[in-house]
């Protein structure tokens, strides 16, 4: 025990958790839930399967029942009075229909669950309605099942038709006060004159299916399984659940999945977006109509009770667990610990504590690991500090050279008396020229301001570019497109007139058309990303664009690649003076990495350089 204790943190968790636990036991559940949930699915199918059968007899019953109520109407045909004799009269007279009252009373008595007969009578074209206990009676055929039918089906090819489930009418013949709309079956059939088989009339009997619904319903398990009862074409006669405003469509869908016409009952198996699981079904041949028998059992009901088995499985495995938890607990402990150590040493080093102790006796893997990772970041945390102060103390003495290049107060004064001479004189243009000169030279003395608001870097260029205009010959335009906003924004001195001079060095070689650079700037407010839930950074964004020759392709690519890799390059070898890439390092150095430069082409022709400025908040350096 104490040599695997000694062992590998490996070994340790990968040879006691997994080989000795739960390995073996989740590969006896997987065998054990497949096998028994194989074995339920064939019992329940079965046991179903019979359930539908019985369900189908008692349903064939109840509708050859409803069949041998109905061939009444044919009974004692040679009686003067019976209803077969006064349906092929010609016209019925008061004893008659008293007869016909009598006839279709015995009938609705018959079947508990009617709710009325209709009956048309073709020579004498008198329709009648007997409802509660009442006739009814209207001149011609008020009611034609066939335009309910439709042209697919129709009374004249067939003796019977059963109209499914629907609210109960009046056959458009008067209504009762005290008439209450109910759900009802119609079975139809045709009054035939016999041996001719000549129609003389049709004969309608509305039954509520509550013997149906009684039936239908002991078949399934509510709340766990579907069961419809469909007419042949579709119609629902009974469903378990609502099917919404066109079931119609729905059910044919189901019927065209089973091979019905082949196998009258059987089941099938359904997985699609809608449903998973087993389609059974049972064909019921009726005299009206054949009925198709369909339940639908979910696949997680014929896996339940090798679900049951699987969790009575997991308990006997966390048991086990158990035992392996309270023996690793040693491990976890003893192990874990420095490792959380080491974790809280390189958060500190994360937030720029590159001074945090890091005390550790263990000997093993995890000791050295934490002794060499604390040597490697004290020698990284000696080799920043002393780059990081060259660096600074280098591109200090860049400027502060580049300011000094020229004596600045002797420079001064004797511009200003040029400047006067040149107003004696009436020079209005020399003047100007020397005063933008002087706005510069005054600028650039300045050497106690870093950050400057970016309206006085904005004037010193404008200077600038007045005194290139003179040496172009007015053949130099330039334009300011300035967010207002982005004015006392406060930036590195001497980062906008480096680029601007650039476009003279490189842009305008050769080129005899008119010059022409535009300085444009802009405040981006920083959104709140939704999916990281922080805020994200504002940015100031200076560009420069000229219409010079530009910079080709590869050479373009090759400036960009230099300026998103600017750490990568070695400082004591950058010959760029105060470029792009002295700029990007400022800026840097002022404000964060985020700092960027984007360089890309004009279209027709020039160069686009981007600075690109993050702001903790408006206006203001990180």
């Amino acid at each position: 025990m104490m040599q695997l204790i000694k062992s590998s943190l490996q070994k340790k968790l990968v040879l006691f958790l997994l080989t000795a636990v739960i390995v073996p036991i989740s590969i006896s559940i997987f065998v054990t839930y497949h096998y028994t949930k194989k074995n339920v699915q064939e019992t329940s199918i079965a046991h179903n399967t019979a359930l539908l059968n019985q369900g189908s007899s008692n349903i064939g019953h109840y509708m050859q029942r409803i069949h041998q109520v109905m061939m009444l109407i044919y009974q004692d045909a040679s009686n003067k009075s019976s209803f077969y004799q006064i349906a092929g009269k010609q016209q019925l007279s008061y004893a008659d229909e008293q007869s016909l009252y009598v006839a279709l009373q015995f009938i609705m008595n018959s079947v508990a669950e009617a709710k009325q007969v209709y009956v048309h009578l073709d020579r004498p074209q008198q329709s009648y309605r007997f409802s509660y206990s009442l006739l009814r009676s209207a001149t011609g055929e008020t009611f034609d099942i066939d335009d309910y039918m439709g042209k697919q089906t129709s009374l004249t090819t067939t003796d019977y038709y059963l109209q499914p489930t629907h609210t109960s009418h009046t056959y458009d013949i008067n209504k009762f006060s005290f008439e209450v709309p109910e759900q009802v079956m119609t079975f139809h059939q045709q009054i035939l004159n016999s041996p001719s088989d000549k129609t003389i009339g049709t004969f309608a009997l509305d039954v509520k299916p509550t013997m149906i619904n009684q039936i239908s319903a002991s078949l399934y398990a509510k709340e766990q399984e579907q069961f419809y009862l469909l007419h042949e074409d579709g119609s629902v006669l009974y469903a378990s659940e609502s099917l919404g405003e066109q079931p119609l469509a729905i059910t044919t869908d189901w019927l065209n999945q089973l091979d019905i016409n082949e196998q009258p009952s059987g089941y099938l198996h359904v997985s699609d977006e809608q449903f998973s699981g087993i389609h059974l079904y049972k064909t019921i041949e009726t005299p009206f109509a054949n009925l198709i028998m369909l339940k639908r059992i979910p696949a997680f009901v014929l896996t339940q009770n090798a679900k049951q088995l699987t969790v009575i499985n997991s308990l006997i495995v966390v048991a086990c667990l158990i035992v392996a938890v309270i023996a690793t607990i040693y491990i976890s402990v003893h192990f874990t610990a420095p490792i959380k150590q080491l974790l809280r040493y390189m958060n500190k080093i994360e937030f720029g504590q590159m001074e945090a102790p890091l005390h550790t006796n263990r000997t093993d893997e995890i000791g050295i690991l934490s002794r060499r990772f604390h040597q490697l970041i004290q020698r990284l945390n000696l080799h920043i500090n002393k780059e990081y102060r060259l660096e600074l103390a280098n591109r200090t003495n860049q400027l502060k050279a580049l300011q000094a290049q020229v004596q600045p107060h002797f420079m001064n004064n004797a511009l200003q008396s040029i400047g006067t001479l040149a107003l004696q004189n009436k020079q209005k243009k020399i003047y100007q020229l020397i005063a933008a000169l002087g706005k510069m030279m005054r600028y650039q003395m300045n050497t106690n301001e870093a950050l400057v608001p970016l309206q006085s870097e904005l004037d010193y260029v404008r200077a600038y570019l007045a005194l290139q205009s003179q040496r172009f010959d007015d053949k130099l335009t330039f334009h300011f497109d300035i967010d207002e906003q982005t004015k006392a924004t406060q930036v590195p001195k001497m980062i906008l007139q480096p680029i601007v001079e650039n476009c003279f060095k490189h842009g305008f070689i050769a080129q005899n058309n008119m010059g022409e650079i535009t300085i444009m700037s802009e405040w981006i407010q920083g959104e709140l990303d939704a999916e990281l839930m922080m805020q994200r950074q504002s940015e100031l964004r200076i560009t420069i664009m000229d219409n010079g020759i530009g910079i080709d392709g590869t050479a373009l690519e090759t400036l960009q690649f230099k300026l998103n890799h600017l750490h990568a390059q070695p400082t004591a070898t950058e010959q760029s003076g105060i470029g792009l890439v002295n700029v990007l390092a400022r800026l840097q150095l002022y404000f964060s990495e985020q700092a960027a430069i984007r360089v890309a082409q004009q279209t027709p022709h020039g160069l686009q350089v981007t600075l690109i400025i993050p702001m903790a908040e408006e206006g203001e350096q990180r």
